[in-house]
C-alpha cells in the first residue's frame, strides 16, 4: 500500500497531479458558473427594474391623461364660459354645484381654482369656498397659467406637478372657453385649475393599478443612488416604489452551495474518492439551484403576464411582416374574438384606419425607432364597429426590425361621449333645437343668400311657469319647438336662445307680403291650446323681423336688429310682429345711452329725494311724507321718475335704485323733528328680483330708523306676478314691524280680494277718482265705498291727487283719514320739508 499510494510513488504523483488538475478544472468551472450566475442575476434585476419603470411611467402618464380629460369636460363648456370666464357667478359655480363641493367629496380634488393675470377669481379648498389665492398656495401659479394658455391654443389642457400647501400634487389646467369660440369675441384668458394631492392613499391606488407596491414621493436628495425612481417634473420630488430583485435572491440562494463546493474541492485534495463523491453532490445541488433560478424567471414572466391581462388595454405583437404573433387574453374579453383565430393573421386585417395605411405607419416607426399612436377601427364579434387607439414601437435587434409590439385601447365610449359633448355644445338640452353656437355657424356660411331672421318671445309664458311649475313650462317650450319645426322648411333653422326666446332663420324669404303671411300663420300656430295634465293653456308670441337684403350685417348685427324689432312688437301690444328699421334702432340706442348714464349716475350720486307730505284730513297736520326719487341728469336736467323708472325696471338697475331710495329715505327720516312715517314706493320688478325682506331689514339696521315709521307702498301688480310668493314676503315684512299700503286702490279687478288676503295697513285711493269729486256722482260713490271699506277693515284711507278746496271738503265730509295733493303741497326738497315740519312743531308747542 505504501509503495502504491505513497507520496513519492509515481502513482501517487499521478493521482496528486490528476487531483490538482481535476480540482483546478473544477475551480475554473465554478468560477465561470459564478460569473454566469452573476450576469443572470444582473439581467433578471435589470429586467425587473425596466418593467417596473415602464409600468410606473404608464401609471403617471395615465394619471395626467385622466386629469386632463376630466378637466376639459368642465373647461370646454359653454355654461362654464358664461358663468366663470368673466366675473365668477359663485351661485352657479358653488351653490348649484357645477364646479363646487362634489369635486372634492366625490372626485378627490383638494383644490379648484379660476385664475387670471390679475389673480384668483374663485377658489374651493377641500370642498369649501375660500378666499385663499392660488398664487399663495403654490410657487408654480405663473407656470400653471402659462402652460394652460399654451395648451389652450390647441384646445387642450395642461398637466404636471407642483407643491400645493407644501405637499406634492398633480394639477390640470385649461383655458375656460366654449366648445366653439365665435371669431368676434376676444380670446378667453381665465384658466380653470384642478389640484389633487399625491397622498399615500392616492399613491397606493395608483401603484395597484399597474401591479406595483410601495408607491411614495420623496425629495430627490433622499432617494438612494441605487434606488429606482422617476422625477416629478417641476418639483424637487421623485416617485419611488418597491422593486422585486429576483437576481439577488438567486445569488443569495447559490452562495451557500458555492461555499460547500469550495469545501468539497479542498477535501478532494486530501482524498480522491471522497472528493469525487462530494463534487458530484455539489454539481447536483448546483443544478437544483439553476432550476430554482429558472423558476424565479418564470415567476417574473408570469407576473408580467398577469399585469398585462389585468390591464384595460390588450397587448399585441407582430413579426417583421406584421403578422400577429401574440395577443393578450384581454383581446378576447374586449372584442369577443378568440385569440387563436387571429394569430398569424396580418394586423391590418384586424384594424383599419381611415386616414392612413397601418403598414406604412408601422414602417415609419421602424425607420425612426420611435413610439407612436394611431386611431383605428375594428369590428367585434357581433359585427359592430368599435373605435380604438393603438400604440406601437418597433422591435429592433442588432439594427434590424424583428417586428412590432404595442397596446390597443377601446375608445368607443370616449368617442361617443365626445360626440355627445359636441352635440350638446350646439343644441339646447331641453328642446333639442340648435343653440346660439349652431345659430352663428349657420349664419356664417360661406355661400351668402337672402335671409330673414325672426326673434320670437312667448307672451303669457311666465304666469304658466310660475303657477303650474317648471315641468309644465318645459312641456310648453317643447311643444312650441315642435310647432316651430312644423311651420318651417328643411332649409330654415329654428334655434332657442334661452328662456322663452327663439330665433328663426328663413332662407330666401321672399317679399314682405310673404313674410307677413308667414308671421300671421306662425302666431296662429302658437296660439292653439296646449294640453297640460287635463288643463288647457295658451301662449302668444311677439316677433321681431329683420331682412338681410334690407339690412345686411354680421350674425351679431342681425340678432341685434331683430331684438330691436321685437321690443317694438311688444310695445305695440304683443301677438304681433314688427320689422327692423333705422328709426327703431335710433330709439333703442337712445334708450341704451340713457340706461348707461343712469348706471353711472347712481354711482356718481346724481340721485336725490323729494318728499311730498301727507296731511290729516284737516289739511294742516302733517301725517307722513312720501319719498319721490329725482335724477339730476347732467345733460337733460332734473328728471322725474316717469322718465327713468321704467328703464330701470327693464334692466337690472331697479334693485340698486330701489335700495338707494329705501336707505336714503330711512336715513333722512331718522333726523326729522316730527316722529312721522316715511313712505317709500316699491316697484313690482324690485319686489320680484331681490330679497326685499333682507333689503328692508338691512336699511333699518344701518340707519337706525324705528320699523313702525317706515311704510311701503305696493301696487296690485306685485300680487299678480306671484300670489303665494307675494303673500309670504308681505307677512315677513310685517314681522319686521313696518306698515304696508296698497297704492292706486280701485283700479285693479281683484283689489278687494287682495285686502282680505294680504296684510295691508292702509289703502290709497287712486287720484282719478279723487279728481272727479264734485263732477261725477258715481266717482264720489266709489270714494265713499272705499272709505267705508277701509273703516270696516280697520285700515287708514288716504286720498291722493287733491287739487281743489272742494275736493278736500268733500273728503272731510266723507270722513277720509288722510289727504295728499298739490292743493296742500307739491313734492319739495328735503330742506323745505324740514322747514314745514319745524313750523308744525312750533304750532303744536307755541312759546309761552
Amino acid at each position: 500500500m505504501e509503495a502504491t499510494f505513497g507520496n513519492g510513488s509515481p502513482r501517487s504523483r499521478v493521482v496528486r497531479k490528476l487531483t490538482l488538475t481535476f480540482a483546478g478544472l473544477l475551480l475554473l468551472a465554478l468560477a465561470l458558473a459564478m460569473v454566469s450566475l452573476y450576469r443572470i442575476a444582473q439581467s433578471l434585476d435589470e429586467r425587473e427594474r425596466a418593467q417596473s419603470r415602464f409600468h410606473a411611467e404608464s401609471a403617471l402618464a395615465q394619471l395626467q391623461k385622466n386629469e386632463r380629460s376630466f378637466l376639459l369636460t368642465h373647461a370646454l363648456w359653454q355654461a362654464a364660459f358664461d358663468h366663470m370666464a368673466g366675473p365668477v357667478d359663485r351661485h352657479w359655480a358653488y351653490d348649484e354645484d357645477n364646479v363646487g363641493a362634489t369635486l372634492y367629496s366625490e372626485d378627490g380634488y383638494e383644490g379648484v381654482f379660476v385664475i387670471d393675470d390679475d389673480g384668483t377669481h374663485y377658489a374651493v379648498l377641500e370642498g369649501q369656498l375660500s378666499e385663499r389665492a392660488f398664487e399663495r398656495l403654490t410657487p408654480s401659479a405663473a407656470s400653471v397659467l402659462r402652460q394652460a394658455r399654451q395648451a389652450g391654443e390647441q384646445q387642450q389642457a395642461a398637466s404636471g406637478y407642483l407643491l400645493f400647501r407644501g405637499q406634492p400634487a398633480v394639477f390640470s389646467a385649461a383655458v375656460i372657453r366654449p366648445p366653439t369660440m365665435p371669431h368676434h369675441l376676444p380670446a378667453p384668458s381665465a384658466v380653470l385649475v384642478f389640484v389633487r394631492v399625491l397622498d399615500p392613499a392616492m399613491l397606493k391606488a395608483l401603484g395597484e393599478s399597474v401591479g406595483l407596491s410601495g408607491f411614495a414621493v420623496a425629495k430627490a436628495g433622499d432617494v438612494p443612488r441605487e434606488g429606482v425612481s422617476l422625477p416629478l417634473a417641476g418639483i424637487d420630488q421623485r416617485l419611488t416604489w418597491h422593486v422585486e430583485q429576483p437576481g439577488q435572491q438567486l445569488v443569495r440562494r447559490v452562495l451557500l452551495p458555492a461555499g460547500l463546493a469550495l469545501a468539497v474541492i479542498a477535501l478532494l485534495m486530501l482524498a480522491v474518492a471522497r472528493q469525487a463523491m462530494r463534487a458530484s453532490a455539489a454539481i447536483d445541488r448546483s443544478h437544483r439551484q439553476l432550476a430554482a433560478s429558472k423558476t424565479a424567471l418564470e415567476t417574473s414572466e408570469a407576473r408580467f403576464k398577469a399585469v398585462a391581462e389585468a390591464a384595460s388595454d390588450w397587448i399585441w405583437e407582430t413579426d417583421a411582416q406584421q403578422h400577429l404573433t401574440y395577443l393578450s387574453a384581454r383581446f378576447a374579453e374586449l372584442t369577443g374574438h378568440p385569440v387563436e383565430h387571429w394569430l398569424e393573421q396580418p394586423l391590418q386585417q384586424l384594424l383599419a384606419c381611415d386616414t392612413c395605411q397601418i403598414e406604412h405607419w408601422l414602417q415609419g416607426l421602424a425607420s425612426t425607432e420611435s413610439t407612436g399612436s394611431l386611431r383605428c377601427q375594428y369590428r367585434d364579434r357581433l359585427g359592430q364597429l368599435r373605435e380604438s387607439r393603438i400604440a406601437a414601437r418597433a422591435i429592433i435587434e442588432q439594427g434590424t426590425c424583428k417586428g412590432f409590439r404595442g397596446t390597443c385601447s377601446d375608445i368607443t365610449d370616449e368617442v361617443a361621449a365626445h360626440a355627445q359633448i359636441q352635440h350638446l355644445s350646439l343644441h339646447d338640452a331641453l328642446t333639442g333645437l340648435p343653440n346660439r353656437n349652431k345659430l352663428f355657424r349657420f349664419l356664417e356660411r360661406d355661400e351668402p343668400m337672402p335671409l330673414a331672421l325672426l326673434m320670437l318671445d312667448l307672451d303669457n309664458f311666465k304666469p304658466i311657469n310660475d303657477s303650474m311649475g317648471h315641468p309644465a313650462g318645459d312641456t310648453v317650450l317643447m311643444e312650441v319647438a315642435t310647432r316651430l319645426g312644423q311651420v318651417t322648411r328643411e332649409s330654415d333653422l329654428v334655434a332657442r336662445l334661452g328662456g322663452d326666446e327663439f330665433i328663426l332663420v328663413l332662407a330666401r324669404p321672399g317679399h314682405r307680403e310673404e313674410m307677413d303671411r308667414f308671421c300671421a300663420r306662425l302666431i296662429e300656430a302658437l296660439r292653439q291650446p296646449i294640453k297640460l295634465d287635463g288643463h288647457s293653456v295658451q301662449v302668444g308670441a311677439s316677433i321681431g323681423v329683420v331682412l338681410s337684403a334690407e339690412y345686411p350685417g354680421t350674425p351679431g348685427d342681425l340678432i341685434r336688429y331683430a331684438d330691436v324689432a321685437l321690443y317694438s312688437a311688444k310695445q305695440a301690444g304683443k301677438n304681433t310682429w314688427r320689422y327692423f328699421s333705422t328709426q327703431l334702432n335710433a330709439a333703442l340706442l337712445e334708450k341704451r345711452t340713457l340706461e348707461g348714464e343712469l348706471r353711472e349716475g347712481i354711482a356718481r350720486g346724481e340721485l336725490l329725494l323729494h318728499f311730498q307730505p301727507r296731511f290729516k284730513v284737516d289739511g294742516v297736520t302733517v301725517a307722513s311724507a312720501e319719498a319721490l326719487v329725482r335724477w339730476r341728469h347732467p345733460r337733460l336736467g332734473l328728471l322725474r321718475p316717469d322718465s327713468f323708472i321704467t328703464l330701470a325696471e327693464e334692466s337690472d338697475l331697479i334693485v340698486q335704485l330701489g335700495n338707494w331710495v329705501l336707505e336714503e329715505a330711512c336715513s333722512r327720516a331718522r333726523a326729522w323733528p316730527l316722529q312721522i312715517m316715511v313712505s317709500v314706493n316699491m316697484s313690482p320688478a324690485q319686489f320680484s328680483r331681490s330679497d326685499v325682506v333682507r333689503d328692508v331689514a338691512d336699511a333699518l339696521r344701518r340707519t337706525g330708523l324705528p320699523a313702525h315709521r317706515l311704510e311701503l307702498e305696493i301696487t296690485e301688480n306685485v300680487m299678480l306676478n306671484d300670489v303665494e310668493g307675494a303673500l309670504h314676503t308681505m307677512n315677513a315684512l310685517k314681522e319686521l314691524g313696518i306698515r304696508l299700503n296698497m297704492d292706486d286702490f280701485g283700479t285693479g279687478y281683484s283689489s278687494l280680494g287682495y285686502l282680505r288676503t294680504y296684510p295691508f295697513d292702509s289703502i290709497k285711493i287712486d287720484k282719478r277718482f279723487v279728481q272727479s269729486l264734485g263732477k261725477s256722482e258715481s266717482d264720489r260713490s266709489v270714494v265713499q265705498a272705499i272709505i267705508n271699506l277701509g273703516n270696516a277693515m280697520g285700515m287708514t284711507v288716504t286720498a291722493e291727487g287733491v287739487e281743489t278746496a272742494e275736493q278736500l271738503a268733500l273728503l272731510s265730509d266723507d270722513q277720509c283719514h288722510e289727504v295728499q295733493g298739490f292743493l296742500l303741497s307739491e313734492p319739495v326738497e328735503h330742506a323745505a320739508l324740514m322747514r314745514l315740519m319745524q313750523a308744525g312743531v312750533m304750532a303744536a308747542h307755541p312759546l309761552p
